[in-house]
Order: structure tokens, then sequence, then C-alpha cells
């Protein structure tokens, strides 16, 4: 018993290293993306708003045969049944060996083949053909599986449902952008609070599905953020304006005292001019008065000492005078 289980287990692996060797390698696909507009996307999801255009970008590279000829790239949503293809049978792509190519495949994201609130797997899909002209008939098919490339899953929401998430970002921006402690005035308070109001009301619509609702509420939040802003900004310009006025006649009265402040300095230096005016004047006459004592008391000494000169001269003509004699 035991040798047959060796012999199928063997027999098992074989196969499994001969299908690795054989299949086509999966590397055939070099990048697979889906492309605005969207509404949103991530890793899990893609969602696109019914009615708009869907396109994956999708790049392949020829690494198997020596010429490729591409006929179709197909987007399969087997779950409904229905493909979205690039058909390029008339004129098949040539990819030679090593070559790379960058298609599109797009479509409608049609609401009525999309039913809303669901997420569709899909495979991508590759035909190529023996020839690019004359008769032709398919000779390659390559099937993959979206998560292989890592790609989303894709939804379709309706008109109302797009249009309620995308007034919600509006108003999420505002929200994160002035919360409830932006405002100054009352009435810009008020009309954030009421926004708020209208908000959660819109939320409570889009859980129960009524997403034309919802885009109403949302609408009304935004519309009162605008009314907010503006009588905010109304506040702000006045409180401005009334401080600028404010400034403005501070800076009148303090020109003005600076202006008297000007002016008494300018009398005090005129009456200080006038003092030292007088000051040279009582100068000028002490030294008038200082010089005419000066005269007078050279004048003075010169009497003095002419007649003191005369009195010593007298002495000395007394003293030398010769004597006469007295007749006998």
């Amino acid at each position: 018993m035991k040798k047959p289980i060796v012999m199928l287990l063997g027999l098992v692996l074989v196969s499994a290293i001969s299908m690795a060797m054989t299949s086509p390698a999966k590397a055939i696909i070099t990048m697979a993306q889906w492309r605005p507009p969207y509404v949103s996307m991530n890793s899990s999801v893609v969602v696109y708003k019914s009615g708009a255009t869907a396109s994956n970008l999708v790049s392949i590279i020829n690494d198997v045969v020596p010429v490729m000829n591409l006929s179709k790239i197909v987007v399969e949503f087997y779950q409904i049944g229905k493909n979205k293809t690039l058909d390029l049978s008339a004129n098949p792509y040539q990819l030679q060996n090593g070559q790379t190519g960058i298609f599109t495949v797009s479509f409608t994201a049609d609401g009525t083949e999309f039913i809303s609130g669901i997420q569709f797997d899909y495979n991508l899909i590759f035909e190529w053909v023996n020839a690019t002209t004359g008769p032709m008939k398919v000779v390659g098919h390559w099937e993959y599986a979206r998560w292989w490339t890592g790609q989303p899953a894709f939804q379709v929401y309706p008109v109302a449902q797009a249009d309620a998430i995308d007034s919600l970002s509006t108003y999420n921006a505002y929200y994160n952008t002035y919360g409830t402690g932006y405002w100054n005035s009352d009435l810009g308070r008020q009309k954030a609070n009421q926004a708020i109001i209208e908000k959660n009301l819109g939320d409570t619509y889009s859980t129960r599905g009524d997403y034309a609702s919802a885009l109403t509420q949302y609408d009304k939040a935004n519309k009162l953020w605008g009314e907010a802003l503006a009588a905010e900004n109304e506040y702000r310009t006045q409180w401005n304006n009334a401080n600028l006025n404010q400034t403005l006649s501070q800076n009148a009265v303090n020109m003005a005292q600076a202006d008297a402040a000007k002016t008494m300095a300018e009398a005090a230096m005129v009456e200080a001019n006038a003092a030292v005016i007088t000051a040279n004047a009582t100068k000028t006459q002490a030294d008038a008065a200082l010089t005419n004592a000066y005269g007078w008391y050279f004048i003075g000494a010169g009497f003095a000492i002419g007649w003191s000169l005369m009195g010593v001269g007298v002495v000395i003509y007394a003293l030398r005078r010769p004597k006469t004699k007295m007749p006998a």
C-alpha cells in the first residue's frame, strides 16, 4: 500500500512541476489600474457613478511567443454575464517578444447592469490570433482573476448616491477647516451649528438608502457653511475697521500732543535765546564798565606818579640848589 501512495505522490509532484514549467508566465501583465473619473478607490473597491465612463488601463509584455497578435482585451464580469471588450480584431496589435503594450478598456458604468450595493469580481482576458490579415483564428487565450493583478472589486453608485458622497466630501472639507472654534460672530457660529445638524440628518437618510434626501441635506449644510463664512467675514471686517478708526484717532491725539509739545519747546527756545541775548548785553556793559574803570585807574595812577615825581624833583632841587651868599 505504501508503494502506490509514494508513486502517486511522485506523479502529483512531477505534474505540478510540469504545469509550472509549461504554464504561461503571469508576469505578462505589468500593470492594471482603474482610471478616473471614479467616485472613490482603495485597495478593496473602485466605485464609479452611474453613467460615468469606467476605464481599466492594462500594460502587458510579450514574453511567451516570438510575435503576439493581440485581438481582444476583455474585462469579464462573470457574476452578471457581461464582458467589456477592447476589440482589436479588425487590426490586431502586434507585440514582438519582449515588447510592452498599453491598452485601455473603456465602458459606461451602468447602474441598471451593476446593482447598487454589490461589489463585482472580474477576470482580465487576453486573446491573440495567428495573423494580422487574411483568415484569422484564435491561437492564444489567457485569463487572470482580478485579485491576481492586485485590482480592487468593481462597484457602481446611483447618481444620487454619488452626488451625495461628493456633497458630503465638501461638507467635511468645511468642517475640517473651520470646525466649531473658528467663529467670533454669533451669527456665524449659529449657522455653522445649524450646518452640523443638517449634515447629521443627511447621514440618517444615507443610512436608510435614501440618497436623494441625503443629498438635499448635505447641500443645505454646505449652503449654511457659506452663509456662516459670509457672516464671519462681515463681522471681522467691521471689527477691523473699528480698531483701525480707534488707532487713527489715537494717532491724531498723539500727533496733536506732539505738536503742542513742539510749540512749547520752540517758545522755550525763544525765551532761552532772549535770555542769552540779555546776558550778552549785560556782559558787554560789564566789560565796558570794567574797561572804563581800568582807564580811570591808569589816569589816576599817572597823576599820582606825576605828582610824586614832581615832589621828588622839588626836593632834589631844593637840596642841590647853590646857596646864595648874603651881602656883607
